[in-house]
């Protein structure tokens, strides 16, 4: 196994804490997300999580437009 994958961290991203980093991606939420994007945090994801994702992240009140959320 190489050293990347030994400093790999895996996790699952709470959905308040995905809503956060949308709304603040400045915040340590928002760090959380960026190490996602940049391959140094493995997310771990299960059908009902995305379904969650999902539900949360159409509600009228944070507004993001759909090209964001997927």
């Amino acid at each position: 196994m190489s050293d990347r994958h030994e400093h790999l961290v895996y996790a699952v991203i709470d959905t308040n804490v995905l809503v956060s980093a949308m709304l603040k991606p400045d915040s340590v939420p928002g760090r959380v997300m960026a190490y996602a994007f940049e391959g140094r945090l493995v997310p771990i994801v299960s059908a009902e999580i995305e379904r969650e994702y999902d539900d949360v992240l159409h509600r009228k009140k944070f507004r993001f437009e759909h090209a964001v959320i997927r």
